[in-house]
Order: C-alpha cells, then sequence, then structure tokens
C-alpha cells in the first residue's frame, strides 16, 4: 500500500498516504454527476478553508498518494525526437499481458512535473485503466536540450557521429508544440506496451496540458477519448496569425543572432527560469483552431474550475466555447466552488479523477468489456455454424 514519490528538487523523498473529494455542473450529460452532490458540501468548506486555499500553485502534499491494493508501477524511458523522457506506468489489479486493456496518457500542465500528476494516473488505474504519466523534453526526469559549445565539424557524410565535444544542457524549455510530439511519442509506446489493446488509447492534461490534449487528439487518429482539466481552448476565435509585439521582435531577432534570448520567470508550482520567446511561440499554440479535425468519434471531456482565477470557464477561449464549436460527443462538467489549484487536492481530486476514470471507462472500456465482447462474438459464431 506504500508508494514513494520522488521529488526532483534535491533528492527529497516523500512517503505518505492521502485521502479526499470533490464537486460539479454539466452540459448534456454522457456520464453521471451525482458524485458531485454527495460531496458538494466538502467541496465548499475545500474551497473556503486557509488551509485548502491554493492561490499560485500547489503543494508538496498535494502530490502524494498511496497506490490502491494490487496496483503496481514501472519507471520507463521513452523517446521524443531522440531525447530519453521519463514515463511510469501504473497497472491495475489483475493485469495480465495476455489481456486487452485500454491505456491513458496523462501530461502536467505549464512548467511543470510528473510528479505532481502521477497521482491521477494512479487514479485510473485504481479503476482499471493502464495509465503513464509522463515529463515533457526537458522537465522532470526527462533530458535537457543539448547545445554544442563550439563549431561543429561533422558532415552529411554520416547519418550518426561520435565525436568529444563542449556542451551545455538547456533545461525548461516551455513548448506547447514539442509538448504534443512528447504526448504522441509516449502513445507510441503504451500502445505497444504487452497487455494495452492499441485501439483504445486515451490522453489526460491538466492546465496548460488541456491545451496539449486537444492538440493531440487534433493530430493523432490513435486517441479515442479526451479529458480536458482546468485548460483553455485557444484560438476558437483567433483569424490570421499572432501579432509579435516589439519587445517580442527584438528578443526573436537576439536569439536568432546570438543563440539565446531573454529570460523571464515561469511556471506556478514549479518556478524557474524559462526563454522570454515562449510566451510568444504558446501564443501561437491554437488547439481551438483544430477543433474541427478532432474526429467526432472521439469523445471529450471538459473538466473547468468554477472560480478558476486563470481560465474562466465562459471566456471567449473557455471550455464552454470548446465544447459548442466541437461537433462530435463532449461533456462539460464544471467543479463548483473551485480555484484553479485547487482542483489538484483534496475533495476536488478526489471527485474531477474519478469522473475523468469514469469517462475513459465509458469511452475505452475495460479489459472485461473486451473479452465480454469476443466471447459474444466467439458465441455467435457457433451458433451460426451449428445452423448451417
Amino acid at each position: 500500500m506504500s508508494r514513494c514519490l520522488r521529488l526532483k528538487l534535491g533528492s527529497i523523498v516523500l512517503r505518505t498516504a492521502f485521502v479526499v473529494g470533490l464537486a460539479a455542473t454539466t452540459a448534456p450529460a454522457q456520464i453521471n454527476t451525482d458524485i458531485i452532490e454527495k460531496h458538494r458540501a466538502d467541496l465548499q468548506k475545500q474551497a473556503s478553508e486557509i488551509a485548502t486555499k491554493r492561490e499560485r500553485g500547489t503543494q508538496p502534499e498535494d502530490w502524494l498518494f498511496n497506490l490502491a491494493d494490487g496496483v503496481t508501477a514501472r519507471q520507463i524511458t521513452f523517446y521524443s525526437d531522440g531525447a530519453p523522457c521519463y514515463g511510469r506506468i501504473f497497472f491495475p489489479k489483475g493485469f495480465t499481458t495476455r489481456g486487452k486493456w485500454p491505456a491513458v496518457v496523462v501530461g502536467h500542465g505549464i512548467n511543470a512535473q510528473a510528479v505532481g500528476i502521477e497521482k491521477y494516473a494512479a487514479r485510473f488505474a485504481e479503476r482499471g485503466l493502464v495509465a503513464m504519466a509522463i515529463d515533457y523534453r526537458t522537465y522532470g526526469y526527462s533530458a535537457g536540450d543539448v547545445l554544442l559549445l563550439e563549431p561543429d565539424s561533422t558532415t552529411d557524410a554520416r547519418a550518426v557521429w561520435e565525436k568529444d565535444a563542449r556542451i551545455k544542457i538547456k533545461r525548461t524549455n516551455l513548448n506547447n508544440f514539442r509538448e504534443t510530439e512528447d504526448f504522441r511519442a509516449a502513445v507510441s509506446y503504451i500502445q505497444t506496451e504487452p497487455g494495452v489493446d492499441p485501439e483504445r488509447i486515451g490522453v489526460w492534461g491538466s492546465s496548460n496540458g488541456a491545451s496539449v490534449v486537444l492538440m493531440v487528439a487534433a493530430l493523432d487518429s490513435r486517441v479515442k477519448a479526451v479529458v480536458a482539466q482546468v485548460g483553455a481552448v485557444g484560438g476558437l476565435t483567433a483569424s490570421g496569425p499572432v501579432a509579435i509585439p516589439p519587445q517580442m521582435m527584438a528578443d526573436g531577432i537576439k536569439r536568432a543572432r546570438t543563440g539565446q534570448g531573454g529570460e523571464v520567470d515561469g511556471g506556478f508550482s514549479f518556478r524557474s527560469k524559462i526563454d522570454m520567446w515562449s510566451n510568444q511561440l504558446n501564443r501561437e499554440f491554437r488547439p481551438g483552431a483544430l477543433l474541427d479535425r478532432i474526429p467526432e468519434t472521439t469523445k471529450i471531456l471538459w473538466m473547468p474550475a468554477e472560480k478558476d482565477e486563470l481560465i474562466p470557464p465562459r471566456g471567449a477561449n473557455g471550455p464552454y466555447a470548446g465544447a459548442k464549436a466541437f461537433k462530435g460527443t463532449s461533456q462539460v462538467i464544471e467543479m463548483p466552488y473551485i480555484t484553479h489549484f485547487q482542483m489538484y487536492s483534496f475533495t476536488a481530486f478526489e471527485v474531477g479523477s474519478n469522473l475523468a476514470a469514469d469517462w475513459f471507462l465509458k469511452y475505452l472500456g475495460t479489459s472485461e468489456t473486451l473479452l465480454k465482447e469476443k466471447a459474444l462474438t466467439n458465441r455467435k459464431w457457433k451458433i451460426e455454424n451449428r445452423n448451417r
């Protein structure tokens, strides 16, 4: 029952348990939301008490969890454009490689790390899904960007060279376009994991990661179900390219001529320096403009927080507008009273993670569901052959 959470802020190792619950409201129902009314009082209490307020990020105690009985986990390395990336796969009780289990890739938000959202993957595994939490390139335990500090003497005479060279390794490269690539690489990894059904893959993302999973769904036909928690749908009403302010223009020119532009503070729960150009680049990331590319057969659950101080649920690029624009099956479940960073802890986590699991189980099914379908097919085949 114990679970060790490794936090890459020095060599701290945290061990503890975790408990809690949440609440919400809905658009046209696809999954039942009674759990919200059941925990409404607890949710209101979480929103109002000083100890459970979260104003500028989550806290280390919010990342802690215990593995449910029978759930196991394994750390893996997957590769995105050649760079080694961190992943941790959680397997449900009774998992066997002889089965065909649905799987979900779980990704974090802006300037964050997998340790903050692994408990969602653990919850999905507890509910019967294989789930893989990831760090994007240059974050957490994934590789940084390797940059040469001397002239490159290699040529096209060979595809691969090995040589000694002076390098620098750059961390926290906040780039939503690359995070989309990382998600797709993780999908490629998990779909070939023994015991996983490659035809039943979902993606879960929160905050900035919610925007990323929408882009993944627009580009990758393997994704069959999406949960976008407390995220925006950037570009819904946009037309034409994003304007480049003079300060950003100057920074872009400096980056092109010198190899490095300005740096600014980035992130909330995990603070670090990021390239100033990241702010421009990520404004150009517009999943809302590609909603019509998401197949109508892909199911989307939007999960905003009523009191979200960063992303107003009913804004022009908010989840309600996204659900209205998307032509396929979707549902909005709004969490009453809760702010952006309160979504990750206490009652809000409990209800939010279980509603997300409900969504994936409804639209990806379970291992047992597939076995029953096969048994029914075999039974029909036997009857048909008997009647010939």
